[in-house]
């Protein structure tokens, strides 16, 4: 939801609870009792009328509180995370320093392996749980940090080239 649609929400909530009041306040209305149709229409009917708004209005009005990149119109941006390769530093050091904590032992233990291994026995070597090491090799996966391809009854987990290769110097 953007903003201009809950202003725009909290604004009709807050007349239809200004009319309920009103009417409710009135006992059926500015007339007294017995004129008009608005007379036969139950109070209980006004102080729904009133209720109701004001519950939709909370409700906005704590959206807005637990979502606030949505006061200002636009989401904001998450910083990339694409490794900056600085001068004589190799791609393996740049990927890196932005993994996560997991990630970073996963991929140091692949290292340290020659950059293949089964997945349950980089499960065995960094002490992660089945789910938590198919979490982060799936995130990996996804970077194109790692493959996976199916071997039996597990999958084989070889590091990307582009990691494990040198700068040729010319």
């Amino acid at each position: 939801m953007r903003s201009g649609t809950l202003i725009f929400i909290l604004v009709v909530a807050l007349v239809a609870s200004l009319i309920g009041l009103l009417f409710f306040g009135f006992e059926g209305g500015f007339g007294g009792r017995g004129h008009g149709m608005v007379a036969e229409v139950p109070r209980s009917f006004w102080l729904v009328l009133f209720v109701v708004p004001l519950v939709v209005v909370v409700a906005v009005l704590g959206y807005a509180l637990v979502f606030p990149e949505l006061s200002s119109g636009k989401l904001e941006e998450k910083p990339s995370s694409v490794p900056t390769v600085e001068k004589g530093e190799s791609p393996l050091g740049a990927v890196l320093r932005v993994l996560n904590d997991d990630e970073r032992k996963v991929v140091e233990t692949l290292v340290a392996e020659g950059g293949m291994m089964l997945q349950k026995d980089i499960r065995w070597k960094t002490g992660l749980s089945r789910v938590k090491t198919h979490r982060v090799l799936f995130r990996l996966a996804k970077r194109g940090i790692v493959s996976a391809e199916k071997y039996y009854n597990t999958n084989k987990i070889t590091l990307a080239d582009w990691l494990t290769k040198e700068k040729k110097k010319p």
